[in-house]
C-alpha cells in the first residue's frame, strides 16, 4: 500500500485547534500510563544545517513515527512520518510546519487547562514569536 502524503494545505483542512487539545490531552495521559512512549530530541549540526529528530509510538493505536525537521539561517522544514508497529509500513508523509504550531499551542492550552487555579480568570504569557 502506497503511503499517505499529505502537504500543509491538508494538514489546515484536517485539523483545527480543538482536536489538537483533545489528541495532545489524551496523549500525556498515556505517557503519564506508559501506554505512549517518546524520546528526546536529538540535534545534529551538518554545515550551514541543523538537523532535529524526535519519535514515539503508541502501541494501543498500533502507531509509531519521527518529526524531523532542518534548520538554516533562512528556513526551517517540517516532516512527520508515520509506520505501522505490525508490519512496519510508512503509513504516511506529513508536511508538518502548520502541525507543529497547532501542537505546541495545544500542549500550552492542556497545561493551563490543569495548572491554573479553578477561581483564574486571566492568565499572563511570556514568550518570543519568531
Amino acid at each position: 500500500m502506497a503511503a499517505l502524503f499529505l502537504t500543509e494545505d491538508h494538514v489546515r483542512e484536517l485539523l483545527d485547534m480543538p482536536t489538537a487539545i483533545e489528541v495532545v490531552e489524551e496523549m500525556f495521559r498515556e505517557l503519564a500510563n506508559g501506554r505512549a512512549k517518546n524520546v528526546p530530541r536529538q540535534r545534529v549540526q551538518a554545515g550551514k544545517v541543523l538537523l532535529h529528530t524526535m519519535s514515539g509510538a503508541c502501541e494501543y493505536l498500533g502507531v509509531g513515527g519521527w518529526k524531523a525537521y532542518s534548520t538554516t539561517r533562512e528556513k526551517s522544514r517540517f516532516h512527520v512520518g508515520l509506520y505501522d508497529l505490525a508490519t512496519g509500513e510508512v503509513l504516511a508523509i506529513i508536511e508538518a510546519d502548520f502541525l507543529g504550531q497547532l501542537r505546541t499551542g495545544a500542549a500550552s492550552g492542556v497545561a493551563t487547562e490543569f495548572l491554573a487555579r479553578p477561581d483564574a480568570k486571566v492568565v499572563g504569557l511570556f514568550g518570543a514569536c519568531v
